[in-house]
């Protein structure tokens, strides 16, 4: 019987070490998300593809503070509280405010064009491979601008006008705004052997800018065993949410935020 009880416990001993060893070979079972993430083979990166889901993490920034024109320095305020407002009534993010928008963004290549998304309320980013931007007579601007890419080396050269001079977030990282006259060039290349995407942007605008402002951002690749969830959402007509947002505002920004109020149904003659 004692023989028996000792060759039992002898094969679930075996076993349990054989099913921690397992577990301990599989990407990502780590303790508590300890250790790397799980990487693609080295030879499954192509240096001219950046699809992917990539992520920043909280030191993943390089910014500098931005050298402004007088005017801009006074109107910087302004902008500022524009933004605010924004939030408050759920306007959609826009470039440059969705590519640090605290969710990993969803980067889709083809042979005509890459697609940036993220699940935030933002327009998507449309990156063409073409020479030329369409006609400004017949495009519409919009807070992602138009954007035209093309491959130097293995860097993609993102060149991004047309912003509307309303719609979408209007700071940049590291002070300044965007206005109808921005000009954005973006260098994405992946480096550290295809697990981050170094993303160098760099704005210019004579009425902004003393000089060109540019600032990187590193994106980590996410494993392929990460599956997206859906957007927290965003409700304007939420008054928790607003009051939570608007404790903070200046009696001035208050007043001018409540003029701002659009009741569903209804839009305000030629205010769009």
């Amino acid at each position: 019987m004692t023989r028996n009880v000792s060759c039992w416990s002898s094969r679930v001993l075996g076993l349990a070490l054989s099913l921690a060893a397992a577990l301990t070979a599989i990407p990502g079972s780590n303790a508590l998300g300890q250790g790397p993430m799980p990487t693609l083979p080295l030879e499954a990166v192509d240096i001219h593809d950046i699809s992917g889901y990539w992520e920043l993490g909280l030191d993943d920034r390089s910014i500098p503070p931005a050298v402004l024109t007088a005017a801009a320095k006074q109107n910087e305020a302004r902008m500022r509280d524009a933004d605010l407002i924004s939030q408050r009534y759920c306007r959609p993010l826009g470039v440059p405010a969705m590519m640090d928008s605290g969710r990993p963004l969803n980067i889709a290549q083809g042979a005509y064009e890459v697609l940036i998304t993220a699940p935030v309320n933002t327009a998507f980013r449309h990156l063409y491979f073409r020479d030329k931007h369409p006609n400004p007579d017949i495009y519409d601007p919009s807070s992602a601008g138009s954007s035209i890419a093309r491959w130097d080396g293995d860097t993609m050269v993102v060149e991004t006008i047309g912003f509307h001079e309303k719609n979408g977030r209007m700071m940049i990282p590291g002070g300044g705004y965007r206005t109808p006259d921005s000009h954005l060039v973006e260098k994405f290349k992946l480096i550290k052997d295809g697990q981050i995407l170094s993303v160098t942007s760099t704005w210019t605008d004579p009425k902004v800018f003393a000089q060109p402002h540019t600032y990187e951002f590193w994106y980590h690749r996410i494993n392929n065993f990460y599956e997206p969830l859906p957007g927290i959402g965003c409700n304007p007509w939420d008054q928790d949410r607003a009051h939570f947002i608007e404790q903070t505002f200046s009696p001035a920004l208050k007043k001018k935020s409540d003029a701002e109020m659009v009741p569903p149904g209804y839009a305000k003659p030629g205010k769009y």
